[in-house]
């Protein structure tokens, strides 16, 4: 592939624009499975190979290099990971125990919520406001690795008794979907001597939105009866504090990087790691494993979390974001 040919420069442009839009394609996302439940439920097997590819592709952007220098200074990795696996899960399932009691399945969905790793886009967005590429890379590596065995006991320890987990049935289920795609796209990365990054990566990002839109729309078609039958006024609480819990967190994470007096590019990826939850896994697992009324704050947390990014990150950071230059592709 030639760097300056018109099919890559065509394909960095396209990933430009579904970068720009982000906040208006996962919303639409969800809308078309429940309007189209019919047209995509069928197709929910290929949901996991999905998956897995958007791993892959972002697992390829990773230099072992750029990574052990990262691992070696750790203090952002521990700030990190402190408010992923501690903070951020306690403060928000104890809010959700307090305001949804009688319901332990919308406590449980926000307990998975608040437990899953982070996500992909999450670099994307370290990206757009110039923070530490190679941290928000090594933060979502190591948030993806732990997954299988954080996410799972996490949920069961903050999450009702009343419910039932497949732990085992979940831990496979990140394994397939996130940390082996991750560990191949590594070491497709180091046996490439990362000139996939350069060439490769920019020229499958697209398809990876493509992906990630595609599962959005297959995962809501699967609840969309269950969700649709049962609309009412019940939803709005759900909503404001889906809405509430999502805008909070930056601002929680921001703080905790603060405290920990991080550098300002180390602040950015921390925060937005920290914040930005791998909701489509997340809507997997609640799908394969939870029953229906676990799936909401899932599916209100996909609505929102783009546009609460957005917002937030204008407060934090203090400026719009920079425009993404499709010559150039990505900022990273």
């Amino acid at each position: 592939m030639f760097r300056f040919s018109a099919i890559e420069q065509g394909l960095r442009k396209t990933n430009g624009f579904f970068e720009r839009f982000m906040p208006i394609l996962t919303p639409t996302g969800v809308i078309l499975g429940l309007l189209l439940a019919s047209f995509f439920m069928p197709l929910k097997p290929i949901v996991t190979p999905l998956f897995a590819f958007l791993t892959l592709v972002n697992g390829m952007g990773v230099s072992i290099l750029d990574f052990g220098r990262v691992v070696r200074k750790p203090k952002p990795i521990f700030l990190f990971m402190l408010c992923v696996y501690l903070v951020a899960p306690l403060v928000m399932t104890t809010a959700a125990h307090i305001l949804f009691s009688g319901s332990p399945d919308t406590v449980t969905g926000f307990a998975l919520l608040y437990a899953i790793p982070t996500a992909v886009v999450g670099s994307v967005w370290s990206g757009i406001y110039n923070g530490n590429a190679a941290l928000s890379l090594a933060m979502l590596v190591i948030g993806t690795l732990l997954a299988p065995i954080m996410t799972p006991y996490t949920v069961r320890i903050l999450s009702s008794s009343e419910i039932t987990m497949d732990v085992s049935g979940m831990m496979l289920s990140l394994l397939w979907m996130v940390v082996i795609p991750s560990v191949i796209g590594i070491a497709i990365n180091a046996a490439t001597k990362g000139s996939c990054t350069k060439h490769a990566v920019p020229c499958l990002k697209p398809f990876t939105k493509v992906a990630l839109l595609l599962v959005i729309i297959i995962n809501s078609s699967q609840v969309a009866e269950e969700l649709i039958a049962a609309i009412s006024w019940t939803y709005v609480p759900q909503f404001i504090a889906s809405f509430v819990f999502a805008f909070s967190g930056y601002f929680m994470a921001y703080a905790i990087g603060r405290i920990g007096r991080l550098e300002r590019q180390d602040l950015i990826s921390m925060t937005f790691a920290s914040s930005m939850k791998n909701i489509s896994a997340a809507m997997v697992i609640a799908i394969d494993f939870f029953p229906p009324g676990a799936v909401l704050p899932i599916i209100f947390g996909i609505v929102l979390q783009q546009s609460t990014c957005a917002l937030s990150a204008h407060i934090l950071f203090g400026r719009k974001p920079e425009k993404i230059d499709s010559n150039k592709g990505d900022k990273r």
